[in-house]
């Protein structure tokens, strides 16, 4: 007979707080954490009052920074749940998909597990005299919390609601200015980005009036101030393919609304303190900020997507495009499965590959702005797609790898032409700039010439190809077609414009 065998898996609360941390990747991320639970409340309850106050204490010069999240909603009634790792119990919206976010934050913010606190009052509270509170360390066996009756609420809200606060260390606060060009370390400057960010993530909550949320700054032996933090919204110039609307579709879990908008963008000004208006992140027009954007009620979850959805790389000539996808239901069911810690979709999930199809049957592919490319490789690039798809030569060849001096043994010899193109009427060959072109790019012309000579091939012509070209250069290609090459033929040069190749970069 087979005996039972005992197995003892209960975790020690330290070495799981510190398993359980490290799920984010900046501040920023694990602030949104704790907003997504205030407007998850705010979307499940009426209310007259949704406010949310992000407060951020520095408490020496550049030491450790307390950061406070309280807002309006109807306070925590199920601690229980919201205190156990992977419930579901508490959750009132797709936001509280997982049942980890709370625990995960608070790990993340404070490893140590010393300093953090949630304070929480509901209607019965409020009636009592009364709010609970939390705090570190998290425990898993005999955990409690306390009543606390007769205490001043030490909100800046009166009523109902949850106050969530934790020490992070300067090193964490930092992490809101990864990524920033030249770096950020000033207190008040970090606080701005995060108020660019929170106005990002949370642009459709904001602007649909779900929450509003305030930033409060408190640098050390400085006078406090806040600022109510504004959405971050596209400036848009025009409409593309479906433009902006709305559709009901079934990604595989039950309908949802697909509010979608596909256009180009202007570049918005340069940031401005505290001005959700300006950016120095987001809808610049570059890289970074342009592709597609996909919102659930209005959070973002993931942005900059291109090969996801195409199977392109990010370029600087889809720099004008920008589709925001907002999902709106309140069945998680039927949404894309979000990552534990919310800073992205789950790639693989069904429902998400849908909705990249979606996406791809109202924008089969991004076409390409080559005004916005910032190197005539680009253009050229352009250029070759056209020959290959108008140049009826059924032999023809056409090159943007083409290099000479191939012959002489020595890698370091190899040069790359711009563009090579071999057709029933012989080789011709371009160099070219984008704006304007100097006696440089003659002689870059005739080292093609020559290399192509030496390898044992005969060029017919020579294009220089630019936006405009000085009379130097014109006189000077004069000069160089009275010469002849290594081979005795004389050199056949000439210029063109991109309009004149088909590329008209002025009416894009």
């Amino acid at each position: 007979m087979e005996e039972v065998l005992a197995i003892s898996n209960q975790p020690s609360a330290m070495e799981l707080w510190q398993g359980i941390g490290g799920h984010f990747d900046s501040l920023g991320q694990i602030v949104n954490e704790f907003l997504d639970n205030s407007v998850s409340n705010f979307a499940a309850h009426e209310s007259a009052t949704r406010n949310i106050l992000v407060r951020l204490t520095e408490q020496t010069a550049g030491g450790d920074v307390v950061v406070t999240i309280e807002d309006t909603g109807t306070g925590m009634k199920d601690l229980d749940s919201a205190f156990t790792l992977g419930s579901q119990a508490a959750g009132e919206t797709p936001l509280n998909e997982h049942g980890f976010g709370l625990k995960h934050a608070l790990a993340s913010a404070n490893p140590a597990n010393d300093a953090w606190s949630i304070l929480t009052r509901t209607v019965d509270d409020l009636n009592l005299g009364r709010f609970k509170r939390i705090s570190a360390p998290y425990d898993i066996v005999d955990y409690t919390g306390e009543y606390c009756p007769g205490t001043e609420w030490p909100g800046h809200y009166n009523g109902t609601g949850t106050i969530v606060q934790f020490r992070c260390s300067r090193e964490m606060y930092r992490t809101l200015g990864r990524g920033i060009r030249g770096g950020a370390t000033a207190f008040v400057t970090l606080a701005d980005i995060l108020c660019e960010d929170i106005g990002f993530v949370y642009a459709g909550v904001i602007s649909d009036g779900i929450a509003s949320i305030t930033l409060s700054v408190e640098e050390f032996e400085k006078n406090p101030f806040m600022r109510p933090i504004g959405a971050v919204e596209p400036d848009w110039a025009d409409w593309l393919g479906p433009g902006r609307g709305s559709e009901d579709y079934d990604l595989g879990g039950g309908k949802v609304t697909i509010s979608y908008a596909f256009g180009r963008i202007n570049s918005k000004p340069d940031r401005i303190q505290f001005d959700n208006s300006t950016t120095r992140k987001y809808y610049m027009r570059n890289m970074s900020s342009s592709g597609v954007e996909i919102r659930i009620n209005g959070r973002v979850l993931c942005s900059n997507l291109f090969k996801e959805i195409w199977g392109i790389e990010k370029h600087n000539s889809y720099n004008y495009l920008l589709v925001v996808i907002d999902l709106k239901s309140q069945n998680g069911k039927a949404l894309p499965k979000t990552r534990t810690s919310k800073n992205g979709l789950r790639e693989g999930d069904a429902k998400l590959e849908a909705l990249y199809a979606w996406i791809r049957s109202n924008m089969h592919e991004p076409q390409k702005d080559v005004s916005l490319s910032d190197h005539e490789t680009d253009l050229f690039e352009e250029l070759k797609t056209r020959m290959l798809q108008y140049n009826p030569d059924p032999n023809k060849v056409i090159e943007t790898e083409m290099h000479v001096f191939t012959s002489t043994g020595n890698a370091k010899d190899r040069v790359r032409i711009d563009l090579y193109e071999k057709t029933q009427y012989g080789v011709t060959i371009y160099e070219g700039k984008r704006d304007s072109t100097t006696s440089k790019d003659v002689y870059q012309l005739r080292m093609y010439w020559d290399g192509l000579v030496y390898d044992g091939i005969t060029p017919t012509k020579g294009v220089l190809v630019a936006m405009d070209h000085p009379d130097s250069v014109k006189g000077l290609i004069q000069i160089v077609n009275t010469m002849k090459d290594a081979s005795g033929n004389n050199y056949h040069f000439e210029t063109k414009t991109w309009k004149d190749c088909g590329l008209d970069l002025t009416s894009r």
